[in-house]
C-alpha cells in the first residue's frame, strides 16, 4: 500500500511537472514563421506565412500577406494555396512567355519582401515593401495579428491613448525631426544650393518645422497614414511619416520611423503582456 502511494505521488509529481512546463511554454504564444517565394532565382516576390497549433487561425492570417500581390491581377486563382497564387502571381508580372525567360523589371508589382518585428505574447507585427517594375517602394506598410483570433489589429486595440492626442505628438516629433534635419543641412552646407534645396522641398510638402506651435497632425503632408499604419517591437509602438519620394535621388529625407516606448503609452490588456515582459528584463 505503501509502494502503491509513493507510485502515485510520483506520477502526479510528474504530470504536475508536465502542466507546468506546458504552461510555461504557450503554444501558440509565438508563430513559427517562414517564406514562401516565386519569380527569378532567389525569388523576387518572398511572402511571409506562418504555423500556429490553431491551423484554421494560420490559414486565416497566411491570406493576407498576399494581398498586396495578388491586388490587381487579372489572371491568380484566389481559391489556389498561397504558393501557387504566388507563382502566378511572379508569372504573370516577370515571365516573357515569347523569349521564355524572366525579366528584370517586369510588369506591376514585381517584388515583396516581409521583415518580422515582433512575435511574442500571441502579437505579430511584420513590415513590408513592395516593388514595382523593378523599384522599390519608398516605403513600408505594416500588419499586425491576434495570433488567437487571427485578427488584424488597430491601434486603439493596443493602445487606450486616444488618436488626437498620439496625433500631436507625432506632429510635434515630425517638426523635431524636420528642423534638426534642416539644422544638419546647414551646418554642413551654409548658404548653399543645396540648403535652398531641402528649404524649397519643405515648403512644396507644406512641413512644419516649429514643434512649439503644437500643431494637430497635419493630414496634408501624408502623415495621416501613420496612425493607421504602425507597428509593435518588443520595447515600443512604431508610428510612420512617409515621404513619397526616392531616398536614393534625395539624400536628406528624415527617417520615418517614430519610435513611442510603450512605458510612454498606455496599453491595452492585449499589449500589457509584451510591455510588461520589456520591464521584467530590466
Amino acid at each position: 500500500m505503501k509502494q502503491l502511494a509513493w507510485w502515485l505521488l510520483g506520477v502526479g509529481t510528474l504530470l504536475s511537472t508536465g502542466l507546468e512546463a506546458l504552461a510555461q511554454t504557450h503554444p501558440g504564444e509565438h508563430a513559427q514563421v517562414y517564406t514562401i517565394t516565386a519569380g527569378p532565382v532567389g525569388g523576387s516576390l518572398q511572402v511571409l506565412q506562418i504555423r500556429l497549433p490553431n491551423a484554421a487561425v494560420a490559414r486565416r492570417i497566411n491570406r493576407l500577406p498576399l494581398d498586396p500581390v495578388t491586388a490587381g491581377t487579372g489572371t491568380v486563382d484566389s481559391t489556389a494555396s498561397p504558393r501557387r497564387q504566388l507563382a502566378q502571381v511572379a508569372r504573370e508580372c516577370c515571365y516573357d512567355e515569347e523569349l521564355k525567360r524572366w525579366r528584370t523589371s517586369g510588369d506591376g508589382t514585381s517584388g515583396i519582401r516581409y521583415e518580422v518585428l515582433l512575435n511574442q505574447n500571441y502579437l505579430l507585427s511584420v513590415g513590408y515593401q513592395l516593388e514595382y517594375h523593378g523599384l522599390v517602394h519608398p516605403y513600408t506598410e505594416h500588419l499586425t495579428f491576434d495570433l488567437r483570433t487571427s485578427r488584424l489589429l488597430t491601434l486603439a486595440d493596443l493602445v487606450a491613448d486616444s488618436p488626437a492626442q498620439l496625433g500631436r505628438r507625432l506632429q510635434a516629433a515630425i517638426s523635431r525631426r524636420l528642423r534638426d534635419k534642416m539644422a544638419e543641412v546647414a551646418a554642413d552646407y551654409g548658404d548653399s544650393a543645396q540648403l535652398a534645396r531641402v528649404s524649397e522641398l519643405y515648403e512644396l510638402y507644406d512641413w512644419n518645422t516649429t514643434p512649439q506651435r503644437g500643431l494637430r497632425l497635419d493630414t496634408a503632408n501624408g502623415a495621416e497614414a501613420s496612425l493607421t499604419n504602425f507597428a509593435l517591437r518588443p520595447d515600443a509602438l512604431l508610428l510612420f511619416h512617409h515621404v513619397s519620394l526616392n531616398r536614393t535621388e534625395f539624400e536628406f529625407l528624415p527617417d520615418e520611423t517614430y519610435v513611442f516606448p510603450f512605458a510612454r503609452l498606455q496599453p491595452r490588456p492585449l499589449l500589457q503582456p509584451v510591455a510588461q515582459a520589456k520591464k521584467d528584463k530590466k
